[in-house]
């Protein structure tokens, strides 16, 4: 049987830097594709080959699926705080993944994956969750053969939290019992390679513990050593605020309503990861010591 040809959109990010290197170690052809040419450096020597466009623009795809069997698309705008764009999670994930659906309907692709995200029924009405199940929406009405991972959060998401800590003072959304059971970014990579030749249509993926809010933000304090010391902002302020910002950053305001709405509800799924966020926090603070 011959090996799938593999073209992979998002490549830089946590999942799809780990589910390069597994692929690659699989001995699969994996073509990429990159927003930037600085992105596509970060790739020179481990992808197959590259391919430098912005998905968001119009037409500058055409041909990127060309020859490939499989497209998985980990394409999704940041949840960040850092945020230099301002551009909405409709304007660039639905359009993104919309323009890589029709380059693989046109080059005759057979099969699309796509990294989307837990529904939470407190959360799936946010403008983040809604992109997200639109481009579901449109795969499945593709007629290619589909599968979507679906991860609650990722471990890289909580990477501020360990700024935060260091820092002496932490923040939670609401009162903190919310609870999620995040996973590693290795662990949503293997997922997704379980499912790029078959499988099921809808994947969930949590990670191996089950933690509240104020839990996983007491867990960043031990890993730098220092004491807990949590500020509560009501999630109001933030949905407030996000209404305001609203005409002037879509992006922050849509960042803004998703944060408030999941870190105040439960997002949990089956345990398919495997890796301890605690392990996670303590290389990421024993890096950043070693940094600083």
């Amino acid at each position: 049987m011959t090996s799938p040809r593999i073209l992979l959109a998002g490549a830089t990010g946590a999942v799809g830097i780990e589910l390069l290197r597994l692929l690659r170690g699989q001995g699969l052809f994996v073509r990429t594709l990159s927003r930037t040419e600085e992105n596509a450096t970060r790739l020179s020597g481990l992808a197959s080959e590259i391919v430098v466009a912005d998905a968001a623009e119009r037409g500058a795809v055409a041909g990127a699926a060309d020859g490939i069997d499989t497209v998985v698309s980990c394409l999704g705008a940041s949840v960040s705080l850092t945020l230099r764009e301002r551009r909405g999670y409709h304007d660039v994930d639905l359009v993104a993944n919309t323009s890589l659906l029709e380059a693989a309907k046109r080059a005759g692709a057979r099969r699309f994956v796509y990294l989307s995200a837990h529904p939470g029924p407190g959360y799936a009405h946010t403008l983040y969750l809604c992109a997200h199940l639109q481009v579901e929406e449109r795969v499945r009405a593709s007629g290619l053969s589909f599968s979507f991972v679906r991860p609650t959060g990722i471990y890289s998401a909580l990477t501020d939290l360990i700024a935060m800590a260091r820092a002496g003072l932490g923040t939670v959304v609401g009162d903190g019992r919310a609870r999620t059971n995040p996973v590693h970014p290795l662990d949503v990579a293997e997922a997704l390679a379980d499912v790029l030749a078959e499988g099921p249509e809808v994947v969930p993926v949590g990670g191996p513990d089950v933690m509240t809010r104020d839990a996983v933000m007491r867990l960043a304090f031990e890993a730098v050593g220092k004491e807990a010391r949590i500020a509560r902002v009501p999630a109001g302020l933030l949905r407030s605020t996000s209404v305001l910002l609203a005409p002037v950053h879509p992006r922050l305001s849509e960042l803004l309503e998703f944060v408030a709405a999941v870190m105040t509800s439960d997002s949990v799924a089956p345990a398919r990861g495997r890796r301890p966020l605690r392990a996670w926090f303590e290389e990421l603070a024993s890096a950043k010591s070693v940094e600083m």
